[in-house]
Protein backbone atom coordinates (compact mmCIF):
# COMPACT_ATOMS: atom_id res chain seq x y z
CA UNK A 1 0.00 0.00 0.00
CA UNK A 2 1.02 3.48 -0.92
CA UNK A 3 0.73 6.72 0.61
CA UNK A 4 -1.50 7.73 -2.46
CA UNK A 5 -3.40 4.79 -1.31
CA UNK A 6 -3.88 5.93 2.19
CA UNK A 7 -4.71 9.38 0.52
CA UNK A 8 -7.70 7.84 -1.62
CA UNK A 9 -9.06 6.38 1.45
CA UNK A 10 -9.59 9.40 3.06
CA UNK A 11 -11.12 10.87 0.25
CA UNK A 12 -14.47 11.74 2.23
CA UNK A 13 -12.69 14.58 4.00
CA UNK A 14 -11.53 16.42 1.20
CA UNK A 15 -13.29 19.85 0.92
CA UNK A 16 -15.27 21.37 3.65
CA UNK A 17 -14.54 18.68 6.13
CA UNK A 18 -10.51 19.18 6.02
CA UNK A 19 -11.16 23.05 6.33
CA UNK A 20 -13.21 22.25 9.51
CA UNK A 21 -10.83 19.68 10.96
CA UNK A 22 -7.40 22.28 10.53
CA UNK A 23 -9.08 25.30 11.59
CA UNK A 24 -10.31 23.23 15.13
CA UNK A 25 -6.36 21.92 15.17
CA UNK A 26 -5.44 25.21 14.63
CA UNK A 27 -7.37 26.76 17.52
CA UNK A 28 -6.30 23.95 19.96
CA UNK A 29 -2.61 24.83 19.50
CA UNK A 30 -3.98 28.66 19.94
CA UNK A 31 -5.33 27.46 23.04
CA UNK A 32 -3.13 24.23 24.40
CA UNK A 33 -1.24 24.61 27.73
CA UNK A 34 0.38 21.00 27.24
CA UNK A 35 3.36 20.60 24.45
CA UNK A 36 2.15 16.63 24.05
CA UNK A 37 -1.61 18.86 22.87
CA UNK A 38 -0.15 21.27 20.75
CA UNK A 39 2.23 18.99 19.28
CA UNK A 40 -0.70 16.45 18.29
CA UNK A 41 -3.26 19.12 17.28
CA UNK A 42 0.01 20.39 14.64
CA UNK A 43 0.20 16.68 13.31
CA UNK A 44 -3.38 16.26 12.72
CA UNK A 45 -3.56 19.80 11.24
CA UNK A 46 -0.50 18.92 8.80
CA UNK A 47 -1.68 15.66 7.99
CA UNK A 48 -5.58 17.09 7.20
CA UNK A 49 -4.05 20.32 5.11
CA UNK A 50 -2.42 17.56 3.20
CA UNK A 51 -5.84 17.15 1.32
CA UNK A 52 -6.48 20.43 1.18
CA UNK A 53 -2.92 20.81 -1.04
CA UNK A 54 -4.38 17.94 -3.04
CA UNK A 55 -6.88 20.59 -4.49
CA UNK A 56 -4.57 23.02 -5.46
CA UNK A 57 -1.44 20.98 -6.47
CA UNK A 58 -0.90 17.24 -8.16
CA UNK A 59 -0.77 14.69 -5.49
CA UNK A 60 3.01 14.08 -5.71
CA UNK A 61 3.95 17.44 -4.76
CA UNK A 62 0.88 17.56 -2.05
CA UNK A 63 2.54 14.38 -0.86
CA UNK A 64 5.90 16.57 -0.35
CA UNK A 65 4.33 19.12 1.74
CA UNK A 66 2.80 16.12 4.26
CA UNK A 67 6.34 14.94 4.65
CA UNK A 68 7.80 18.37 5.40
CA UNK A 69 5.04 18.82 8.08
CA UNK A 70 5.91 15.00 9.74
CA UNK A 71 9.80 16.17 9.74
CA UNK A 72 8.54 20.12 11.69
CA UNK A 73 6.47 17.66 13.77
CA UNK A 74 9.76 15.21 14.28
CA UNK A 75 12.16 18.30 15.04
CA UNK A 76 9.47 19.64 17.39
CA UNK A 77 9.25 16.72 19.22
CA UNK A 78 12.54 16.01 20.02
CA UNK A 79 13.07 19.40 20.82
CA UNK A 80 10.60 19.32 23.72
CA UNK A 81 12.08 16.22 25.22
CA UNK A 82 15.21 17.25 25.43
CA UNK A 83 14.43 20.69 26.99
CA UNK A 84 11.92 18.85 29.51
CA UNK A 85 9.95 21.09 27.78
CA UNK A 86 6.22 22.24 30.44
CA UNK A 87 8.45 22.01 33.38
CA UNK A 88 10.56 24.41 35.12
CA UNK A 89 14.55 23.23 34.82
CA UNK A 90 16.07 22.12 38.24
CA UNK A 91 18.36 24.44 38.44
CA UNK A 92 15.82 27.61 38.61
CA UNK A 93 13.41 28.48 41.70
CA UNK A 94 9.70 29.68 41.92
CA UNK A 95 11.31 33.25 42.48
CA UNK A 96 13.66 32.80 39.72
CA UNK A 97 10.26 32.06 37.58
CA UNK A 98 8.82 34.45 38.45
CA UNK A 99 10.87 36.77 36.33
CA UNK A 100 11.01 35.21 33.55
CA UNK A 101 7.71 36.14 32.14
CA UNK A 102 6.14 32.98 32.50
CA UNK A 103 1.91 32.67 32.30
CA UNK A 104 -0.33 32.49 35.18
CA UNK A 105 -1.64 29.59 36.11
CA UNK A 106 -4.44 28.15 38.00
CA UNK A 107 -5.15 24.86 39.26
CA UNK A 108 -8.36 22.79 37.91
CA UNK A 109 -8.25 19.17 39.67
CA UNK A 110 -4.97 17.77 38.24
CA UNK A 111 -4.29 20.49 35.68
CA UNK A 112 -2.30 23.79 35.72
CA UNK A 113 -4.10 26.12 33.27
CA UNK A 114 -3.32 29.39 32.04
CA UNK A 115 -5.50 32.03 32.92
CA UNK A 116 -5.46 33.37 29.63
CA UNK A 117 -7.32 30.56 28.46
CA UNK A 118 -10.72 32.08 28.42
CA UNK A 119 -9.65 34.92 26.29
CA UNK A 120 -7.51 32.86 23.97
CA UNK A 121 -10.15 30.69 23.39
CA UNK A 122 -12.96 33.93 22.69
CA UNK A 123 -10.37 35.31 20.37
CA UNK A 124 -9.78 32.04 18.42
CA UNK A 125 -13.35 31.61 17.94
CA UNK A 126 -13.99 35.56 16.89
CA UNK A 127 -11.05 35.25 14.24
CA UNK A 128 -12.39 31.60 13.02
CA UNK A 129 -15.86 33.69 12.53
CA UNK A 130 -14.23 36.64 10.98
CA UNK A 131 -12.47 34.27 8.21
CA UNK A 132 -15.79 32.42 7.66
CA UNK A 133 -17.55 36.20 6.92
CA UNK A 134 -14.71 37.45 4.78
CA UNK A 135 -14.61 34.13 2.86
CA UNK A 136 -18.04 34.43 2.03
CA UNK A 137 -17.99 37.58 0.35
CA UNK A 138 -17.19 38.28 -3.38
CA UNK A 139 -14.51 41.34 -2.38
CA UNK A 140 -12.75 39.10 -0.39
CA UNK A 141 -12.19 36.17 -2.39
CA UNK A 142 -8.33 35.15 -3.02
CA UNK A 143 -8.29 35.61 -6.63
CA UNK A 144 -6.78 32.20 -7.80
CA UNK A 145 -9.28 30.69 -4.57
CA UNK A 146 -12.84 31.34 -6.56
CA UNK A 147 -15.31 28.68 -7.32
CA UNK A 148 -15.15 25.63 -7.02
CA UNK A 149 -12.28 26.07 -4.47
CA UNK A 150 -13.68 29.18 -2.15
CA UNK A 151 -13.68 27.29 0.84
CA UNK A 152 -9.62 26.92 0.91
CA UNK A 153 -10.22 31.00 1.66
CA UNK A 154 -12.18 30.31 5.01
CA UNK A 155 -8.63 28.08 5.36
CA UNK A 156 -6.39 30.51 4.15
CA UNK A 157 -8.29 33.62 6.17
CA UNK A 158 -8.81 31.25 9.31
CA UNK A 159 -4.87 30.02 9.40
CA UNK A 160 -3.65 33.21 9.08
CA UNK A 161 -5.52 34.78 11.67
CA UNK A 162 -4.97 32.05 13.82
CA UNK A 163 -1.35 32.32 13.43
CA UNK A 164 -0.87 35.84 14.28
CA UNK A 165 -3.24 35.43 17.02
CA UNK A 166 -0.78 32.71 18.29
CA UNK A 167 2.40 34.59 17.63
CA UNK A 168 0.76 37.94 19.82
CA UNK A 169 -0.17 36.00 22.30
CA UNK A 170 2.94 34.97 24.05
CA UNK A 171 6.74 35.42 24.11
CA UNK A 172 7.74 31.99 23.97
CA UNK A 173 9.26 30.64 21.28
CA UNK A 174 7.50 27.41 21.29
CA UNK A 175 4.08 28.91 21.50
CA UNK A 176 5.08 31.80 18.93
CA UNK A 177 6.97 29.40 16.77
CA UNK A 178 3.76 27.08 16.41
CA UNK A 179 1.37 30.32 15.72
CA UNK A 180 4.34 31.13 12.94
CA UNK A 181 4.03 27.28 11.60
CA UNK A 182 0.00 28.04 11.41
CA UNK A 183 0.54 31.51 9.50
CA UNK A 184 3.00 29.84 7.11
CA UNK A 185 0.59 27.21 6.31
CA UNK A 186 -2.93 29.43 5.22
CA UNK A 187 0.11 31.49 3.09
CA UNK A 188 1.61 28.33 1.40
CA UNK A 189 -1.98 27.12 0.75
CA UNK A 190 -2.75 30.44 -1.41
CA UNK A 191 0.66 30.60 -3.00
CA UNK A 192 0.30 26.72 -4.27
CA UNK A 193 -2.64 27.65 -6.03
CA UNK A 194 -0.87 30.71 -7.21
CA UNK A 195 2.20 29.31 -8.13
CA UNK A 196 3.14 25.05 -8.58
CA UNK A 197 6.53 24.99 -9.84
CA UNK A 198 8.71 22.89 -7.91
CA UNK A 199 11.30 25.36 -7.35
CA UNK A 200 8.64 27.18 -5.11
CA UNK A 201 7.53 24.46 -3.65
CA UNK A 202 11.15 23.71 -2.84
CA UNK A 203 11.90 26.90 -1.34
CA UNK A 204 8.83 27.18 0.67
CA UNK A 205 9.88 23.97 1.85
CA UNK A 206 13.39 25.17 2.88
CA UNK A 207 11.90 27.82 4.46
CA UNK A 208 9.46 25.80 6.38
CA UNK A 209 12.35 24.00 7.88
CA UNK A 210 14.61 26.88 8.65
CA UNK A 211 11.43 28.58 10.87
CA UNK A 212 11.32 24.99 12.29
CA UNK A 213 15.26 24.86 13.24
CA UNK A 214 15.70 28.48 14.18
CA UNK A 215 11.99 27.44 16.52
CA UNK A 216 14.16 24.37 17.82
CA UNK A 217 16.95 26.58 18.93
CA UNK A 218 15.52 29.30 20.41
CA UNK A 219 13.60 26.87 22.53
CA UNK A 220 16.79 25.02 23.80
CA UNK A 221 18.57 28.71 24.54
CA UNK A 222 15.29 29.87 26.63
CA UNK A 223 15.34 26.57 28.73
CA UNK A 224 19.41 26.14 28.69
CA UNK A 225 19.53 29.58 30.17
CA UNK A 226 16.59 30.76 31.97
CA UNK A 227 18.89 33.28 33.87
CA UNK A 228 19.43 35.19 30.43
CA UNK A 229 15.88 35.94 29.73
CA UNK A 230 14.14 38.96 30.64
Amino acid sequence: MTIFDLINRFDFMRGLPAVYVVLLMAIIIVMAWDWRLSLLALLVQYLTAGLLFIDVLDPRLAVVKLLVGLFVCLILYITARQVNYGRLPIDVTSEEAAGLGLERQVRIGPYLLPTSLPFRFFAAIMIVLAAWALAQRPAFQLPVLSDPLVYLNWAVYGLAGLGLLGMGLTADPWRAGLGMLLFLTGFELFYSALEQSVAVLALLAVVTMLITLFIAYLTQARHALPALVD
